[in-house]
């Protein structure tokens, strides 16, 4: 029993490493105006975070504001397609589509840019990392099963040989 209490506390250990992730929320206040709040999964709040409003189709930065202590914060609606990104440091930025004012968005052409490599590359960044931790701890752990289970055999020989 002793044995599988260890071997299912190795299994979750790679589980219990995550301490949170960075959640946004968006909503629309009916008056062209939007509530953004930030928050961590733990459910602490995000204050400092950096919020911006960036245009879609030229990547132009509209607003750049800091949450409060409150990690909540009111702004007007731009009046072109925006996305809303909440960056809390490094590896905790989300970003949420922009929602339109009551009149709808302005009629602008949106340049549909091809994706970099390079923006493509920063993205996938995050997954493979969490990919080959994850594999990392399951392999420390098989490694670590394996040597006390040898160590255990060893010495049960030993204990047999000197009687």
């Amino acid at each position: 029993m002793k044995k599988l209490m260890v071997w299912m506390m190795g299994l979750m250990l790679p589980t219990l490493m995550c301490a949170h992730t960075l959640l946004l929320h968006v909503s629309d206040n009916d008056d062209d105006t939007i509530n953004i709040k930030g928050e961590f999964s733990t459910g602490e709040g995000a204050p400092g975070a950096l919020v911006k409003l960036q245009a879609l189709g030229s990547q132009e930065i509209l607003l750049q504001q800091r949450l409060p202590d409150s990690s909540e914060l009111i702004l007007s609606i731009p009046k072109v397609p925006y996305e809303v990104i909440l960056d809390g440091g490094p590896g905790h930025q989300v970003s949420r589509k922009g929602i339109a004012p009551k009149d709808g968005f302005e009629k602008t052409a949106i340049k549909n840019e091809p994706a970099s490599p390079a923006k493509a590359m920063s993205q996938s960044v995050p997954l493979a990392l969490s990919v080959c931790l994850g594999l990392a701890f399951v392999l420390l752990g098989a490694t670590l099963f394996i040597s006390i289970y040898n160590t255990n055999r060893l010495l049960k020989k030993l204990n047999s040989a000197k009687s």
